[in-house]
């Protein structure tokens, strides 16, 4: 073992920058193995904490067009549906509904306002874990009661036995609740696609609907899971049954299905086809390292071969040669992977691709660890091999180096650097695309101003004296206009109605889903949504009920153009209006949907936001004005808030963003282990090439000459890797714009970029060494021959 370590040591001492540049490779490698093996793992474990997380299942409900094509999808269902399932179906253990509000909860002198506090049926604490509750059926019944996490009692009470206690909050009319603490749960420390800190009794809910809202089977805003222990291969079938039995035919344009919650995660927020791409890229990364490692290590090896030749001679066989250089090459890669496990919380710190802290606790992963370790051997004894094979092959008395090298095949050297700049150019094209995807989203025109639009929330009491709110807020210059309306674009159309034509006195129903968009008169102006045909709503727009839809709905009516939509007959959820005007298209939601078909109606009963345009100077003074004049209609305490349009839409395409984020960290980091792979190639042919440098050198060859030599092979290989890196990167960046509606094209001088970076990187890495190698002295090279 002393000698062992004696000789890796001697070799470090001998061989400094090679040493530094194969341990730099390999470290980058594991690094981010290890990095995408720990989001890899907090991705995969959400919701898996609870003790029947296999058998919980979330109530989703589809919506069909007259064709059966599907027009729309939601986690939520309607209020009716949990308790007719449960009367319906016997494999139904346990069901709850929950439905989430943001509420300013005080106690004593704190107030604070929590988003998505639950409001939940007592199944709830069937269906979940929930430790440190009492066994007590009663704790979710009674109404004005609430349990809390234990974080939520220190951060009002200072203490955690609270049960007793009240947290009172004031509804948006100003109607004071003071809901009792009936029990304190330990905080859910797993990952959750929700992990409210308050669960309010659900009968709580007649406060503030009336119990008619438990009997809409449009108000789909509940969150329903189902306990089903075994669940039935045929219970889609059964639903369907079920839907029809308590609507007619209703089957055919609405369905209720089950998702597991362990899939919901995957299914809404995150995304498995990133966790096989970034391990994918991840596990090429630590490849393409251990390439760096074979190349170098074989140009290094050609330094010790009187060592080996010694060794030879003085009875060491060949399977205990190959075994000593195994095991320094499995050394090696074990220590990358300790100065890797050091590094990967640093990096952590600096690189966010999850919302949920990326902690590499020892304890917590010893299955990781354990996984780690094997592979960091697997990647010594993969990277140890070829070289070995070359040097420990040789006879020890009549073996040149020039047999040494012939033995290591040209052709596996030459696939080793290729395979390098595949994975290199393939990245480099990925990230170009994606970088253009997102200026495209970014920079499109969705027929719509998106620019300095300042969105408040807004309050009953705010909106029932929205003129006098709008003369106030417009007597600053610097606001330029005020509208209400029920959500605002950059939000889902999630809502809609049944909808009838009505022409000639005979009533046709729609063949399709028919959004609707709830505004007041000055959204269009505020927004510069252009009108093509028609008008907009009057100020007086009580004695002028009408409808404006878009150019979408125009044609999949079928009326000849928008000026021949005017004037028509639309029922729209019950009520009859005429269209009046008609907008051009514009997009509502994100790129990623097709403009759907939309109609617009003033209905202030259901307005919840308020979007104000606004100049671009003096913004913080502009909405400290809006601030001040909102509190004056703020009875609730509710804490006021605002959001930038355009900082909306850019939410919507985190994903993405975080996706460019990590392919040129990844791009960077194989690009360097790339151009650390042509330096070990470049020294290991300019080595084998010593001797004819010499003589071309004596016969005058100029210094570029031999450069334009040592490079030419160099620039074969990249030419290669390019031609096949082209299909590779085409077919994968193919299928992830078709997740867009609207998508970039893939232009042929993005791939042309991607070849001339390719080749500048191996022109640069090669050209030093080609360039010492030129101007060596040739009688130098040749004494050494």
């Amino acid at each position: 073992m002393k000698q062992f370590l004696i000789s890796i040591i001697r070799n470090i001492k001998r061989n400094p920058l090679v040493t530094v540049i194969n341990l730099w490779g390999l470290v980058l490698g594991f690094v981010c193995v290890i990095f995408i093996a720990l989001w890899t793992k907090n991705e995969l474990g959400y919701d898996k904490f609870h003790k029947n997380s296999k058998n919980i299942y979330r109530v989703h409900r589809y919506f069909y067009d007259s064709n059966g094509t599907e027009n729309l999808h939601l986690p939520f269902v309607a209020p009716v549906i949990a308790p007719l399932l449960k009367e319906e179906f016997p494999e139904i253990q346990n069901i709850t509904r929950v439905y989430y509000k943001d509420i300013v909860f005080s106690s004593g002198d704190q107030k604070l306002v929590e988003r998505n506090v639950c409001l939940a049926e007592p199944d709830l604490l069937k269906i979940f874990d929930f430790e440190g509750l009492p066994l007590d059926n009663n704790l979710l019944t009674p109404p004005l009661t609430v349990i809390i996490s234990d974080d939520a009692a220190y951060k009002y009470f200072k203490e955690h036995d609270v049960v007793g206690k009240n947290l009172e909050f004031k509804d948006e009319k100003g109607k004071k609740y003071a809901l009792q603490i009936t029990g304190v749960f330990k905080r859910w420390k797993g990952n959750s696609h929700f992990k409210p800190d308050f669960f309010i009794s659900f009968s709580t809910l007649d406060s503030f609907f009336g119990k008619d809202e438990l009997k809409d089977w449009g108000s789909n805003n509940y969150e329903t899971f189902a306990l089903i222990p075994n669940l039935p291969s045929d219970f889609d079938k059964k639903l369907d049954v079920f839907i029809d039995k308590y609507l007619e035919n209703g089957s055919k344009f609405t369905k209720i299905r089950l998702e597991k919650l362990t899939d919901i995660h995957f299914n809404w927020y995150g995304s498995r086809s990133y966790i096989y791409i970034l391990i994918s890229i991840a596990l090429l990364i630590l490849i393409i390292g251990s390439i760096n490692y074979m190349n170098l290590n074989a140009a290094m090896y050609f330094k010790r071969l009187k060592e080996m030749k010694i060794k030879k001679i003085i009875g060491a066989s060949q399977k205990k040669l190959a075994l000593l250089l195994l095991a320094e090459s499995g050394l090696f890669c074990f220590i990358a992977l300790l100065i890797a496990v050091y590094l990967v919380p640093i990096v952590s710190s600096f690189v966010k691709i999850s919302d949920t802290p990326l902690d590499f606790k020892i304890r917590e992963n010893i299955d990781l660890i354990g996984g780690f370790v094997v592979l960091s051997l697997l990647t010594g004894v993969l990277s140890g091999i070829y070289p070995i094979i070359i040097l420990s092959s040789f006879k020890p008395v009549t073996t040149s180096i020039a047999e040494i090298v012939k033995t290591g095949r040209r052709s596996f050297r030459n696939f080793l650097v290729v395979f390098q700049f595949i994975v290199s150019t393939v990245l480099i094209i990925s990230f170009l695309i994606v970088s253009r995807q997102l200026n495209y989203i970014n920079d499109k025109e969705l027929g719509f101003n998106k620019e300095n639009i300042i969105v408040i929330p807004a309050i009953q009491q705010l909106i029932e004296k929205f003129d006098v709110f709008k003369q106030q807020l417009t007597q600053n210059p610097n606001i330029l206009n005020v509208t209400a309306s029920k959500r605002v674009p950059s939000d889902g159309l999630m809502d809609s109605n049944y909808a009838n034509i009505i022409s000639d006195g005979k009533v046709a129903p729609l063949g399709f889903r028919l959004a609707n968009v709830r505004i007041d008169g000055q959204f269009i102006p505020t927004y510069k949504i252009k009108l093509v045909a028609g008008r907009n709503f009057n100020e007086d727009i009580f004695s002028d009920f009408g409808y404006i839809v878009n150019e979408t709905t125009v044609k999949k009516i079928g009326w000849k153009s928008p000026e021949d939509a005017i004037g028509r007959i639309i029922e729209y959820g019950g009520r009859k209006g005429n269209v009046i005007g008609v907008v051009k298209d514009f997009n509502y939601e994100s790129l990623y949907n097709q403009i759907s078909p939309i109609i617009m109606y003033y209905d202030p009963s259901d307005f919840d936001l308020v979007s104000i345009s606004v100049t671009s100077s003096e913004r913080n003074k502009t909405i400290t004005f809006i601030e001040n004049v909102w509190q004056v209609y703020n009875t609730s305490d509710y804490p006021f808030s605002f959001e930038y349009l355009n900082d909306r839409f850019v939410s919507r395409y985190k994903s993405e963003e975080r996706m460019r984020t990590i392919f040129s960290y990844f791009m960077i980091i194989a690009i360097s282990i790339a151009i650390l792979g042509m330096v070990g190639l470049s020294v290991f042919l300019i080595e084998r090439r010593t001797k004819e440098i010499g003589i071309r050198k004596i016969n005058g060859a100029s210094v570029s000459e031999v450069m334009a030599m040592l490079t030419k092979d160099f620039v074969k290989l990249v030419a290669i890797a390019f031609v096949i890196a082209i299909p590779i990167a085409y077919y994968t960046m193919y299928n992830w714009l078709e997740n867009f509606a609207y998508k970039t094209e893939l232009s042929w001088w993005i791939f042309v970029l991607a070849g001339i970076i390719a080749l500048g990187i191996a022109l640069i890495s090669v050209s030093w060494q080609s360039w010492l190698a030129a101007t060596r002295n040739p009688v130098e090279a040749l004494r050494y021959e």
